[in-house]
């Protein structure tokens, strides 16, 4: 697959920078880059999902004692 990224050209010169800071290709630091975005997005949303269920009484509530019993 294959994604396309308009980028100016201070923009460009930018990234080209933090790729040659990091010792990376260009190519490569914007895929790490991409990716690391991605995977912040989604945790986002799982502890927005977590957030709105507790919000709505959905949660699990035990005591440190209950915690214990359970691990023994």
């Amino acid at each position: 697959m294959s994604i396309a990224v308009e980028l100016s050209p201070i923009e460009h010169e930018f990234v080209k920078a933090q790729a040659v800071a990091a010792n990376l290709s260009v190519e490569l630091f914007a895929h790490d880059a991409i990716m690391k975005a991605a995977n912040n997005a989604a945790y986002i949303a799982k502890l927005e999902k977590a957030d709105k269920q507790l919000r709505e009484g959905k949660g699990v509530y035990k005591t440190m004692a209950e915690l214990e019993a359970m691990e023994k």
